[in-house]
């Protein structure tokens, strides 16, 4: 589990050094075999999208792993109608905890980084987070847990859903407050 998040190549290279293509090709071969029966959404997590889309936030996802399973994912378990914009691993040249992924998917959103959420559930997103000048939110619902995210520092941790939803409020207010101040209209990203 330490691994995920990382590019699978980097994956490949801690458990199968010497072997990377031959694991590359069977873990890519079973994902694409038996995708649709191990994808499920934690609990929660349409009816919070809803409510994060009715306020407004502008919503892209970035992720390590490669576009096509991460677009067929989200198209399997609805989560598309949600997500505007996907930067995956081959839309950059450096993977996280690299800021490049996050501030293209900032670019593609039209948002500055000091206005902007990342959302995750591993040490590297908080690292390329704060890498790329957002402030950071740690879930530990997915790979993490509380003890695990706290030597990386978020910016908050969530325990559940509705967590997340409150400290997003609060933290929706401040960067509005700046806006205000600066004359930029805010938006936020996760």
């Amino acid at each position: 589990m330490k691994t995920v998040g990382l590019p699978l190549r980097q994956a490949a290279e801690i458990y199968a050094p010497g072997r990377e293509e031959r694991f590359l090709k069977a873990y890519t071969e079973f994902y694409h075999d038996h995708q649709v029966e191990m994808l499920e959404l934690f609990p929660g997590t349409i009816e919070t999208l809803d409510v994060l889309n009715g306020v407004g936030y502008r919503l892209g996802l970035v992720t390590s792993k490669r576009r096509e399973p991460a677009v067929a994912g989200m198209s399997m378990t609805g989560l598309d109608r949600y997500i505007s914009h996907v930067v995956a691993l081959e839309d950059t040249s450096r993977p996280k905890p690299y800021p490049d992924c996050l501030l293209r998917g900032l670019e593609l959103l039209a948002v500055k980084p000091d206005q902007a959420v990342y959302v995750g559930d591993s040490c590297y997103d908080i690292q390329t987070g704060k890498n790329a000048g957002v402030a950071t939110a740690g879930v530990t619902w997915g790979i993490a847990s509380r003890e695990e995210m706290c030597p990386y520092q978020p910016d908050l941790i969530a325990d559940d859903w509705r967590q997340l939803l409150d400290a997003l409020g609060s933290i929706r207010a401040v960067l509005s407050r700046k806006a205000c101040r600066s004359g930029v209209n805010a938006g936020l990203a996760t």
